[in-house]
């Protein structure tokens, strides 16, 4: 995958400039780089997105991921789901593992596309072989709810238990919950709870899944004000359930 080449002088901007309106895709995607992130120009997102649109329609593979993604949260640019999930298409279908990890998403959302279980789980199975973390959670949701794949809790724990090896949050928040309903695994709320203390720094899924264990003394030792402390810092995070977890326990 291409990386951005930020220029680190005024006169290597005036190449990039020449070599962009050149019609040079390369220096098309990285001049977009520079008006996004301010580099060497006056931050600029409409140009972005102009310089983006010019390398993308040439095939580079950056500019139609960055492009999709910027139509994807409406970054520069009016949401725009269906032309997120074309750019992520076009990027996906030639590899780009970030872009077909996306792509997914689009399939199993029903955005810019109609919904389609199993051509998320393609993807989401494509970018995964390739190392993506957030791929290989997705894929592991999908064998656990069996959404557009047969259910299959050992091929969930093996996706799960992947990402949450490399440090992935949500890899480690969803073995947690197998671990703890004891899907795939033989149930060990103890090791759900180690799991669940990883994840909770980062996720407020986590922090509340793990507030309700030190409530109810399941995994660990009963403790309400730790549990307080957690759907706390859970309703912070916009978990609507914590914080009337809080208030019960008030």
């Amino acid at each position: 995958m291409q990386q951005a080449e930020l220029i680190d002088s005024a006169e290597k901007l005036k190449e990039l400039e020449s070599a962009a309106n050149d019609g040079f895709a390369r220096a098309q995607f990285n001049l977009a780089v520079c008006y996004e992130q301010g580099k060497w120009v006056e931050q600029d997102m409409e140009k972005a997105i102009e310089w983006y649109k010019k390398s993308a329609e040439q095939g580079n593979l950056n500019a139609c991921y960055l492009l999709g993604s910027r139509y994807y949260n409406g970054d520069g640019v009016e949401q725009d789901f269906e032309k997120a999930f074309e750019n992520f298409k076009v990027a996906a279908q030639k590899g780009h593992i970030i872009a077909q990890q996306f792509l997914g998403e689009c399939y199993t959302f029903g955005q810019g596309t109609e919904q389609n279980l199993e051509e998320a789980a393609e993807w989401y199975l494509k970018a995964a072989m390739r190392g993506s973390l957030e791929a290989q959670v997705n894929l592991g949701i999908c064998y656990s709810q069996g959404l557009g794949v047969e259910q299959d809790y050992a091929e969930a724990i093996k996706w799960f238990s992947g990402a949450a090896e490399a440090g992935h949050p949500a890899g480690k928040m969803n073995l947690a919950i197998s671990y703890f309903e004891g899907e795939g695994v033989e149930q060990d709320k103890a090791k759900a709870v180690q799991l669940m203390e990883e994840a909770a720094p980062y996720m407020a899924d986590a922090q509340f899944l793990l507030a309700q264990c030190y409530e109810n003394g399941e995994g660990t030792e009963k403790d309400i004000v730790k549990a307080k402390e957690l759907y706390q810092q859970a309703a912070e995070g916009g978990i609507v359930e914590a914080g009337e977890a809080l208030e019960a326990l008030q």
